[in-house]
């Protein structure tokens, strides 16, 4: 003979077996196991009072440490204005995106690498190029020579546009 999976208690109470009641609330029998250590009422071993856990599932805990009830329209409604928030934000930033204020982390990736092998490249021709040009000269002279070198590489690495921080008279800073 079969197990039953329902006990009807007094004409008023019904209490539910761990199998029954998991699939009542769509968990597994292992989550509702997890639930009953974390404070999930169960009336005796095996059997649950399926409004009971359904009180302990919709309280939430204050930052006191108190329990406070709330009803699942609370809840809900919590809930969507999160989702909403988020949807919010995240349609801001994509306006911002469209008006050009922000850039795809795809492309900065794109545009720092370029910047740096460019900066690389004339930093390692440095060893071949400035070697013969600084022979027999004066230390006044060798700090001019590296000075106009870097002020070449910075020319080369230096790249006007939209992201370009600007004065006032909107003249680029850079």
């Amino acid at each position: 003979m079969p197990k039953a999976n329902i006990k009807v208690l007094n004409d008023d109470e019904i209490l539910l077996s761990t199998k029954r009641c998991s699939a009542f609330f769509g968990v597994s029998p292992k989550t509702l196991l997890e639930w009953r250590k974390m404070g999930c009422p169960q009336r005796s071993r095996g059997w649950w009072d399926p409004e009971a856990v359904l009180r302990w599932r919709t309280q939430v805990t204050s930052k006191d440490g108190e329990v406070e009830e709330e009803n699942w329209v609370a809840l809900k409604t919590k809930a969507d204005a999160l989702y909403k928030q988020a949807k919010a934000s995240q349609e801001e930033i994509r306006l911002q995106e469209l008006k050009g204020l922000y850039m795809k982390k795809e492309e900065v990736y794109l545009e720092w690498a370029n910047r740096l092998a460019v900066c690389k490249a004339n930093m390692f021709t440095w060893s071949r190029t400035l070697a013969p040009i600084v022979i027999g000269r004066s230390l006044r002279e060798i700090e001019k020579i590296i000075y106009d070198e870097t002020y070449l590489l910075w020319e080369q690495y230096y790249r006007e546009g939209p992201f370009t921080p600007r004065n006032a008279e909107g003249e680029s800073v850079a």
